[in-house]
């Protein structure tokens, strides 16, 4: 199954780290840099995780993001605004909010 996690990011990312990130998309907030994308599994979250950190990037927040089929009104994650569900839009979010 899955599941979209938001990845916080302490700074701002080249456009060459962005594109190391795949599948993973990026939105640029006031002081840092949120990452949001789909996590198959436990072993693919640490993956994510020790990518980051091979890179040299502090991870400050990490977040499983709901699920939005039901249109519940959940949150964007960067910007808290509520509408449509966030998965799978939070990645339609990263791009609008970009």
């Amino acid at each position: 199954m899955t599941v979209d996690y938001a990845f916080r990011i302490s700074g701002r990312l080249t456009p060459a780290l962005t594109a190391v990130l795949e599948p993973l998309k990026s939105v640029e907030t006031s002081a840092d840099t949120l990452l949001v994308g789909p996590v198959t599994d436990r072993a693919a979250l640490h993956g994510y995780i020790a990518h980051l950190e091979a890179l040299g990037l502090e991870l400050v927040e990490l977040r499983r993001l709901p699920a939005g089929d039901d249109g519940g009104g959940h949150g964007c994650p960067c910007c808290g605004c509520t509408g449509a569900g966030v998965s799978p839009a939070a990645r339609t979010a990263a791009r609008s909010h970009s």
